[in-house]
């Protein structure tokens, strides 16, 4: 038998027609294939037990089959997965090709499908290796469904099985497996765009000023990748109409200064020694108490929480702008999660300083999530404006439950500076999504960007995940989308279905100069044919760029939802062929979220990566922190970035800091604080402004938020932006799951570093000097003195080796508790530059212990709503309180004075990103407060902070008289907070 397209084509090629002989010559008999062999309680003899996780359903036989007299019906009212096996297991040869088929009448499908399951011996190897496709919709009487599988190695022996799940009910007969070839779809073309080189975004300065609390100003700007190696820099500085040099040596380490003549109505300018001036922008940032400075776009509904965000130049001056996507629910095609959406969804549009373009209402029939309404910002014309890239649909075409499955939908084009619609072109359809759970698959939706002839950024307009996937490529030309080639699974092997993730990567893989599309743990290549695929299922998390840079090229990891029944819930494999470089090697049922994936530990070389099994989505005790490399750092409650932690490059050093709630915290175990404290969700991290470390952008009632460090550099590089790896997945991050974008070249490889850390618990200052990957150094670090600090040592020798490190432990002990301070330290490098890093010294005040306690359990009365009590909390005292989530929920405590006074109230409490709270005290309503964001729910102890109510800045004293006081607080946004009591501490 003949491969009637590839091979013929192959054949054109070499002047020859090529034969493929297949090496399965029989066919594999089931028993019982047509269910006419009948228990006395209604079972198919030669067919093992029904399984349904939930204990429900049955299959039995049943009259009015296919072709015989007798069919086998399915049936599950549970809503979890069954499965029934065929019998017997047979041998089959290496490099066989199977045909699987049988008919099935539908009432309800429950994604009914038979799997080949292949073993190796008596060992199984994973639950498939291929199975039939779905049947067609809406066909109420009996149709053939097929699927093929191949042998390959280690694979020696197969057995089938029928798997679904959800509402089931179906009548299945005539099962056949037969040798046949698998079917082989003709390559397609290579894509041919209308740019005659690669289109590129053009960058400016994107200097910045800053105002420092302690007086003077912090001015940060880019270094260019057209820049000169040598290329140095000038500060200049205009006030009261004089302009003077700030600066007195030209600034050629970095690319920041700290201005302490600087005042509010000054201007600034960066001068290079080659190129053109920038000014400095520094009219838009605000302060706000012991919080960071920051830039904020407020949106066109005030109530609003920004829930997405694209960055690029609308208006081509070089500096990057923003569309807002509000508000940022959370609704999920998937049933459980599902609900109709209570308004709709807006794109705000934002010129960098603020000035908002234009507001687009994207209508009912975009429902609110992410899923739904994918959007990404991109210069695709050339012209060096961004245009706006949307999944649209127009009218209402909501049902009478609030789903929208019916309509036209369409990519839409829309110019960046007016929000006018440029072009449409219709969506990828909802033809082939099946069952019961078809709303839920077809629901999901992406976006991306790529150069598919190395040259011209198309667009890639992407549907499905789970199940079927297809893509549509598209490009702009002369004001009309004129499609590429269109990608659908449905017709391919079963290693190529649901191998989507929650974001889309763009990169060139195989080095030809032209980029492939990234769908999760299957890609393909730039003409939309499946480069490679592992096969194993669907990933939450994803990440390319260097990971380990000891090797050559990139990597990617990846943290995974599909059950990996033996290895490789985490992984990091090579992107050129899909093959493992190492995995994670136990089984796992659900690694949940995006994990992390970061340059965290200076003592280890390379990208680590974090990543926890989940028992539903509950976090469990099964978690793992992996060097580059594949080396176990931490596991179980050890590892404390639990489903995904944010990361950003912040201070001055090589490794990235974590982001709590309002803290910037470096990454070591003791967690302790790298900056001040940020206000709202993380929206985003990227480099989009000042030099090459990283904003934190936010989302507040009203507003989107930039926050920029004022750590002072101690080396420079290239923006991010410029880096294509970083830059293609800032693009996807306005989309799907926001990740942390790596990058192509780990500053930590290729740049001496010194990295200080402070564990408040051990009062300990941890130094780490790391050298990069090909030369090593020796050097003195010396530690400043600190106010109010006993320090154990002033400076000691290094001898730093090739991609290796040198490390001392100083103790350093604050005079008193609630201690604040900073620590820096500096590493002169012999016959190189010397390094500056600083960090905060930070003595939080212990758990109080003269105070008037009401433990948070001790609950006196609540109403619309009610909390769980928790033991399982780190560092309480007692136990504490969860699910305190609803609006409106409010709780009330009991506090018994027993000594007249003036009291203040404390209540130590936990959450992820901020909250608010009315407090209600001895009868009176003194308003609503809000509560900081501690970075957790109590999973561990540095996830615990004091709220102490404060009015116009003076926290609130309170006269006592011995008795029992009411204290009261009651949820006002919605927002997760969980509680370990409630003091009155007596004033001094």
């Amino acid at each position: 038998m003949k491969r009637i397209c590839v091979l013929l084509f192959i054949g054109v090629l070499m002047g020859v027609a090529q034969e493929v002989v297949n090496p399965a010559k029989a066919p594999l008999v089931i028993s019982n294939s047509g269910f006419e062999e009948v228990s006395p309680d209604g079972r198919a003899l030669g067919w093992g037990g029904w399984w349904q996780r939930e204990g429900k359903g049955s299959a039995t036989v049943v009259e009015g089959g296919h072709s015989g007299k007798n069919a086998m019906r399915l049936f599950s009212d549970g809503e979890k997965d069954w499965a029934i096996n065929a019998s017997p297991m047979f041998d089959v040869p290496l490099g066989g090709e199977y045909e699987i088929s049988f008919w099935i009448k539908v009432t309800e499908w429950g994604g009914t499908r038979m799997d080949a399951v292949p073993f190796n011996g008596k060992e199984r190897i994973s639950w498939s290796i291929g199975g039939t496709r779905p049947p067609k919709e809406n066909v109420k009487d009996w149709q053939q469904v097929k699927g093929f599988f191949k042998v390959e190695e280690p694979m020696n022996r197969v057995m089938f099985r029928f798997v679904g799940g959800g509402m089931t009910d179906v009548l299945i007969d005539d099962v056949v497996v037969r040798p046949q070839l698998i079917p082989v779809i003709p390559p397609s073309p290579k894509v041919v765009g209308w740019a005659s080189e690669p289109v590129m975004e053009r960058h400016g300065r994107s200097a910045i000023a800053q105002p420092l609390k302690d007086g003077g100003w912090y001015i940060s700007w880019r270094l260019l990748l057209e820049d000169p190696q040598d290329v140095t820099f000038d500060v200049y500085r205009t006030a009261d109409g004089k302009t003077v040099k700030a600066n007195q040596e030209p600034i050629a380490q970095t690319t920041d200064f700290i201005d302490l003549a600087g005042s509010e109505d000054a201007a600034y300018e960066i001068r290079p020694s080659v190129g053109t001036p920038s000014r400095a922008r520094s009219f838009a940032f605000h302060t706000e108490g012991f919080n960071t400075a920051y830039l904020t776009f407020k949106l066109s509904d005030p109530a609003a929480r920004p829930g997405k965000v694209a960055i690029a130049d609308l208006n081509g001056d070089g500096e990057f702008d923003y569309v807002v996507m509000h508000p940022g629910s959370v609704i999920d095609p998937w049933h459980v999660f599902w609900k109709p959406s209570p308004n709709t969804l807006k794109l705000d549009a934002f010129l960098a300083d603020g000035t908002r373009l234009w507001t687009l209402d994207r209508g009912w029939s975009i429902e609110q999530g992410i899923w739904y309404s994918p959007y990404i910002a991109y210069d695709i014309t050339g012209d060096g404006k961004a245009e706006v890239i949307l999944k649209a649909a127009e009218g209402d075409n909501r049902n009478e439950k609030g789903a929208v499955e019916t309509g036209d939908e369409w990519l839409m084009v829309l110019d960046g500076m007016t929000g006018q619609e440029i072009a449409r072109a219709p969506w990828p359809s909802r033809d082939g999504f099946t069952g019961n759970s078809g709303y839920n698959f077809y629901s999901r939706n992406q976006l991306a960007v790529a150069r598919l002839d190395g040259k011209t950024p198309c667009i890639i307009a992407l549907r499905g995940t789970y199940t079927l996937m297809k893509a549509d490529a598209w490009m702009l030309q002369d004001g009309q989308l004129k499609k590429l080639w269109s990608y659908s699974s449905e017709d391919r092997p079963r290693n190529l279905q649901g191998q989507g993730a929650h974001t889309t990567i763009i990169a060139d893989l195989d080095n030809d100069g032209r980029d492939e599309v990234i769908l999760g743990s299957a890609v393909l290549d730039d003409n939309g044919d499946p480069l490679w695929t592992t096969g194993r299922g669907h990933p939450d998390g994803i990440y390319y760029g260097e990971i380990i840079p000891q090797r050559p090229g990139m990597e990617m990891a990846y943290v995974m939802e599909s059950r990996q029944s033996k290895n490789g819930g985490l992984h990091v494999l090579d992107p050129v062929n899909g093959k493992f470089i190492w995995l994670l090697d136990e089984p796992t049922v659900h690694v949940h979220g995006s994990g992390t994936c970061a340059d965290l530990d200076p003592l280890y070389p390379g990208v680590e990566l974090a990543g926890a099994d989940a028992d539903g989505h509950k976090l469990t005790e099964k978690r793992w922190l992996f060097s580059a490399d594949g080396q176990l750092l931490r596991k179980g409650k050890d590892m404390t970035y639990g489903f995904g932690v944010t990361t950003a490059y912040w201070d001055a050093d090589l490794q990235k800091e974590i982001v709590r709630g309002s803290r910037i915290l470096n990454p070591d175990p003791g967690e302790g604080e790298a900056s001040d404290r940020i206000l709202g969700g993380v929206v985003q991290v990227a480099d989009i402004m000042g030099d090459w470390r990283e904003e934190i952008i936010t989302g507040m009632p009203g507003e989107l938020r930039i926050y920029s460090t004022t750590v002072p550099a101690f080396d420079r590089r290239v923006t991010f932006a410029q880096d294509y790896t970083y830059r293609m997945r800032m693009v996807t991050n306005a989309m799907g799951y926001t990740s942390a974008a790596l990058t192509s070249e780990l500053p930590s490889a290729t740049h001496p570093n010194l990295n200080i850390s402070y564990d408040y618990q051990e009062k300990t200052l941890r130094v780490v000097a790391t050298a990069p990957l090909k030369q090593g150094y020796k050097g003195t670090v010396t530690i400043n003195p600190i106010g109010g600090c006993t320090v154990s040592k002033s400076s000691f020798e290094v001898d730093v080796p090739a991609n290796g490190h040198a490390l001392d432990i100083v103790k350093v002990e604050p005079d008193m508790e609630g201690f604040r301070g900073l620590a820096k330290a500096t590493l002169a490098i012999v016959g190189g530059p010397t390094l500056q890093s600083q960090v905060p010294v930070v003595l939080p005040a212990k758990k109080l212990e003269a105070a008037v306690f009401a433990e948070a359990e001790d609950i006196a009365a609540q109403q619309g709503g009610e909390v769980q009590i928790r033991t399982d909390k780190a560092d309480i005292q007692g136990k504490a309180i969860s699910h305190w989530d609803d609006i409106g929920h409010k709780i009330t405590w009991k506090l018994i004075v027993k000594e007249p006074g003036k009291y203040s109230i404390a209540v130590r409490y936990c959450n992820s990103t901020g909250s608010r709270r009315k407090l209600t005290f001895d009868g009176k309503d003194y308003g609503e407060f809000q509560l900081f964001g501690t970075g957790g729910l109590g999973e561990h102890h540095s996830h615990w902070g004091y709220f102490v109510p404060a009015q116009k800045g003076k926290k609130l004293i309170f006269e006592l008289k011995p008795g029992t006081y009411d204290i009261s607080l009651e949820n006002t946004d919605g927002v997760p907070t969980n509680l370990d009591y409630i003091a009155l501490v007596k004033e001094k």
